[in-house]
């Protein structure tokens, strides 16, 4: 898991960042689609720092149980010190999607949110999903569906002032979008899809530069300098000007939900 970790300041900056602009919308538009059972048992894949966990614990009603898992302790860390003492509680667990430590049938219900994309054997890690469930259980699943403007832009502007290597890393999350695919992986793995959304969200931030540096491309830029940092920022605004509102970006981000039952 070690290879994997991410150091403590790359959690804050992704929880500070990436999930008021991004993760956090996100997980309300995913909650807004999703019945939540009165005392489910429900677990949060891939939770990252909290922040779909944390919808769930504001809106879960009755006594039921809450888990988010990551393969990240410093994630799991930042997600239990962050998770709100006026909500349900929530246990979080550092563990590799492929072997989660839970009983077969633990869970009513699993969220994914941007992980599949990320698992390196993703039909093993949709068949230990599908154990975990219950019987009839439901997994919500959300990947992103199209290229975000903003990563777009970003690529484009690494790939002319850096290299290759660094755009591809700006792509990344956006690299497993084919519908078809992501629907024989599920099947394959004995879920039954009963329905496929499309969410639109606003992916919303003031500051460019700092949007930039919380992602994983932030070393890249630290070892090519500050002056290529400042001009792929300055090539990123120039592209993005027609999503500036005043003082703010607001730049369009489509996924797909999926919706399946075990």
């Amino acid at each position: 898991m070690d290879k994997f970790r991410l150091t403590h300041a790359a959690a804050q900056k992704y929880d500070n960042h990436s999930v008021p602009a991004m993760f956090g919308p996100l997980a309300r538009a995913t909650l807004d689609r999703t019945s939540l059972p009165a005392g489910a048992h429900i677990i949060d894949i891939a939770c990252g720092t909290g922040a779909l966990t944390r919808e769930v614990a504001a809106r879960l009603q009755g006594s039921g149980r809450i888990v988010g898992a990551d393969l990240n302790e410093t994630m799991t860390e930042l997600a239990a010190q962050r998770h709100p003492t006026d909500a349900h509680d929530a246990t979080y667990v550092a563990s590799d999607v492929c072997d989660l430590p839970f009983e077969a049938g633990a869970f009513d219900l699993a969220f994914c949110q941007q992980g599949l994309q990320f698992f390196p054997d993703k039909a093993a890690a949709l068949t230990e999903i599908r154990r975990i469930l219950k019987t009839e259980g439901e997994l919500k699943l959300t990947c992103w569906s199209a290229i975000s403007p903003f990563n777009g832009a970003l690529s484009e502007a690494l790939n002319d002032q850096v290299g290759e290597a660094a755009s591809n890393k700006a792509k990344a999350p956006f690299s497993f979008r084919d519908e078809k695919v992501i629907r024989d992986l599920l099947e394959g793995a004995g879920f039954t899809i009963e329905a496929r959304q499309n969410i639109v969200l606003e992916r919303r931030f003031d500051n460019l530069f700092e949007q930039i540096m919380a992602l994983p491309i932030e070393k890249d830029l630290r070892e090519a300098g500050d002056d290529v940092a400042n001009a792929v920022v300055k090539d990123v605004a120039a592209k993005l000007k027609k999503y500036a509102v005043n003082d703010t970006f607001v730049v369009p981000q489509e996924a797909y939900l999926f919706e399946a039952r075990a």
